[in-house]
């Protein structure tokens, strides 16, 4: 798999990844509940880094 493939761009791209308003999904990233990251003005997450945080969670145990 391709880098590109796994990234996703922005917090309403993330957002919908995760099925998630994106007024949270910016406060999750901006608070570090959410795993991702900034490259400039632009957040960036990574999709099996998201699967693995919340299939963390549903573990019980938080990533």
């Amino acid at each position: 798999m391709e880098i590109a493939d796994d990234l996703l761009r922005g917090v309403k791209r993330i957002s919908a990844f995760i099925n998630e308003d994106e007024r949270a999904t910016y406060h999750k990233l901006s608070t570090g509940k959410l795993p991702g990251g900034k490259e400039g003005n632009q957040w960036i997450a990574s999709k099996s880094v998201l699967r693995e945080h919340y299939a963390a969670l549903t573990r019980g145990k938080a990533a």
